[in-house]
């Protein structure tokens, strides 16, 4: 009852080890990513598009979370509108099959996936590199990519889709799907990189716009280091205009330096009196004052 009898403790009882770390699981981690939507978990299902950051949705959640935000709590912030992600031209994967096992009595193949590379057959499962073309959304693997490119030797930016043929960026229109570890941050410098472009775009866009002025049909540049084809008649017109600007300066200057010479010469106003010119030492009493008045040392106030 009251441990008289002594007892013997286990190891497990007197030292205590370090949890292990849980392991996440790849086989759930794929199925996750790469069959599940990522603003609601449901599974793909065409027509699937992809955001800048190389994740995947359902077209209809996109819909969903840019008629109502509030509904969503973890939503991606960086959409705005649908031009920020763009919908995926996915080849269909003939072999497979969409296992239902409910009863757990038939093998699961985790890594069979509806969709695969049309050019080597690799299938969208998560265990090689997949990438997406921003300009036509078409879905190849990492490795057609880079065996293409090597095979057209070309030092060019610009590439055709291997797929459709239309001409995309080499830099800025791949995009990793699902990206990990280092993809990641190749992602955020792209978008850092498309930003500091669309910034530049747009403030050229506003200079050339406060720039030009809409005169008699053609456009003139008030900048004075542009040079730009302006018929004669708005030249004259604009010169004329500067010096008429000019004189009316020039007689301002004129007008205020003669109001600043009559504010001195109160004397020789005729408009004020005697009495009132007097009080100031620019007048002939004050000056006659200053003529009879004793030098400072032999100045005596009683005598004076």
């Amino acid at each position: 009852m009251g441990c008289d009898g002594g007892t013997i403790p286990r190891r497990d009882e007197l030292v205590r080890q370090k949890k292990k770390a849980e392991v996440k699981d790849k086989n759930a981690a794929n199925m996750a990513k790469w069959r599940h939507c990522t603003l609601k978990h449901d599974s793909l299902k065409r027509p699937i598009v992809v955001d800048s950051h190389g994740l995947l949705y359902n077209k209809d959640a996109i819909l969903e979370y840019l008629l109502d935000r509030m509904q969503f709590e973890h939503g991606p912030s960086y959409i705005k509108k649908l031009k920020d992600v763009k919908e995926l031209q996915l080849t269909e994967n003939p072999s497979f099959k969409l296992n239902h096992n409910d009863l757990g009595n038939e093998y699961l193949d985790v890594y069979s996936s509806p969709f695969i590379c049309p050019l080597t057959g690799l299938e969208m499962n998560g265990k090689y590199k997949f990438c997406a073309v921003w300009t036509c959304g078409c879905v190849l693997s990492d490795r057609a990519l880079r065996s293409v490119n090597n095979n057209n030797n070309t030092t060019d930016e610009k590439l055709s889709c291997p797929k459709c043929g239309e001409e995309y960026s080499s830099n800025d229109d791949i995009i990793i799907l699902n990206p990990e570890n280092e993809d990641i941050i190749l992602m955020e410098e792209r978008q850092q990189r498309l930003n500091a472009n669309q910034k530049k775009n747009g403030s050229t866009k506003r200079k050339l716009h406060d720039l030009e002025e809409d005169t008699n049909g053609k456009k003139i540049k008030i900048d004075s280091t542009a040079v730009t084809d302006v018929p004669s008649s708005s030249s004259t017109t604009v010169t004329n205009k500067n010096i008429s600007t000019n004189k009316v300066n020039t007689t301002k200057i004129i007008s205020t330096n003669k109001s600043t010479n009559g504010k001195t010469s109160i004397q020789q106003d005729s408009t004020k009196s005697d009495l009132y010119k007097s009080l100031f030492t620019t007048s002939d009493a004050a000056k006659k004052k200053e003529q009879n008045k004793a030098h400072w040392i032999t100045y005596n106030p009683l005598y004076y």
